[in-house]
């Protein structure tokens, strides 16, 4: 169970792996790997990564300052 539990672990999708596919989309279109009719396709995904590493940056920002908004020191 323990060996299934790890590998489980291993797939799992990261906010490192998240971060590393916005880099080679970035990566893609600057060496014209993308023809410009899959561009409205790659974006959207970029933009859906782009929103989750921002929610999960802002989600630990709130962690960091004890959920406390600065009207509240």
């Amino acid at each position: 169970m323990k060996e299934i539990m790890e590998k489980a672990n291993q797939q799992m999708i990261t906010n490192e792996d998240y971060l590393t596919m916005v880099k080679i989309i970035q990566a893609a279109l600057q060496r014209g790997a993308i023809k410009p009719e899959e561009m409205v396709t790659v974006g959207g995904v970029y933009e859906k990564l782009k929103f989750h590493l921002i929610k999960v940056e802002n989600e630990q920002k709130e962690k960091t300052d004890g959920g406390l908004s600065k009207t509240n020191n």
